[in-house]
């Protein structure tokens, strides 16, 4: 059995699953037809935080759907503030408007990640809606007139990848200071794959993104996010490999000469859970909605029940590179943990699958 924490380090809680918008790769299959009587309520929400805190939770995110969509959402978040665990708000950015940026500063939080899937409407508003992107960069714009900690999110897919240094250059011009790159997963709305990345259109991107790297030409903090996939990540050891490059790793922190066998390193129940706005549990967001990967629900069970006791999070630690089957199964490479599990789910057909979004299937 793989070892899990004591207690997740991070504590991923989706206040709603409404949301003012429709993004073809949700996650949540998130939109405006969900309904509020089947949210957990702000009394539960203060039981949640109090149970999150007694097994001493590191970090809890707030996201939704859009989490500005609940008129409770800041009682919530001042219930959240009452404790030592940091903050991150997930938002859309589309509903915050100055004024709201004005109340905000009355709250603790460390951050608060804007999602921009563009550098201008043309590629954001594909996936967005029309007009988001406006109303996106104006959220923004609101929240550093309050001097916000605000970071942004660029969800990769097959729709803005080649926007991907585009929007980088975009958010140098912001003033943002961090940009995460989330490697779109296949599942939600999204879980037949169409969205994918392909290794005709990634391979010279990152190609690009490594030498202006290795120049300094990106002067934001940048990272690249794909879902679990051990101690090197195939996303970019495949491209550089096909260039004869790989020494140029190390620009993204990866130790390729020094690299060990690696266990499957999918964290959904080892360090990390996720809990719906129903109260339904799951070790990952990237899970929600798949009920052979319900580990419980907080109505019923405490939180710290459920972690210690669900037989799906025992199945998930009991999980083991030999389990794996299809190409997982006979990968050559030891650094690889055997991808996403919900990827492997949803294109493979099983837990014990392959993750088929990986470029090394399709050698």
């Amino acid at each position: 059995m793989r070892k899990n924490f004591s207690a997740p380090v991070l504590a991923d809680i989706s206040l709603t699953n409404r949301c003012n918008l429709k993004c073809e790769y949700c996650y949540a299959s998130a939109g405006d037809e969900c309904k509020a009587e089947e949210e957990l309520t702000l009394d539960k929400y203060k039981e949640l935080f109090k149970q999150l805190d007694d097994m001493n939770v590191h970090r809890i995110s707030l996201s939704g759907g859009e989490p500005f969509v609940r008129n409770d959402f800041f009682d919530i978040l001042n219930e959240a503030q009452k404790y030592k665990f940091a903050i991150v708000i997930n938002s859309n950015g589309t509903l915050i408007s100055e004024a709201v940026s004005r109340k905000l500063r009355e709250y603790r939080f460390d951050r608060i990640c804007i999602t921009i899937d563009g550098s201008c409407s043309k590629v954001h508003d594909i996936i967005r809606g029309k007009g988001t992107f406006l109303k996106a960069i104006q959220g923004i714009r609101n929240l550093q007139k309050y001097n916000l900690p605000v970071s942004t999110l660029f969800t990769l897919n097959k729709t803005n990848i080649d926007d991907l240094i585009n929007t980088i250059k975009l958010n140098e011009s912001l003033g943002i200071e961090y940009m995460s790159v989330m490697v779109m997963c296949p599942t939600g709305r999204a879980s037949n794959g169409e969205l994918l990345i392909t290794k005709e259109n990634w391979y010279p991107i990152f190609l690009k993104l490594t030498q202006m790297k290795s120049r300094g030409e990106i002067k934001i903090n940048f990272k690249i996010v794909p879902p679990n996939e051990g101690s090197i990540f195939w996303l970019f050891y495949y491209p550089l490999k096909f260039y004869d490059c790989l020494d140029l790793l190390k620009y993204w922190n990866q130790d390729y000469e020094n690299c060990n066998d690696c266990d499957v390193s999918c964290q959904a129940g080892i360090k990390s859970i996720s809990i719906m706005c129903n109260g339904d549990v799951y070790g990952c967001d990237l899970m929600i909605g798949i009920d052979e990967f319900c580990a419980g629900s907080f109505l019923n069970s405490s939180i710290n029940d459920i972690w210690n006791n669900s037989k799906v999070f025992k199945k998930l630690r009991n999980l083991e590179k030999k389990n794996l089957t299809g190409k997982c199964h006979d990968c050559e490479n030891i650094w690889c943990g055997g991808g996403c599990r919900s990827a492997a789910y949803n294109l493979d057909g099983s837990i014990y699958g392959s993750d088929l979004s990986c470029f090394g299937c399709e050698e």
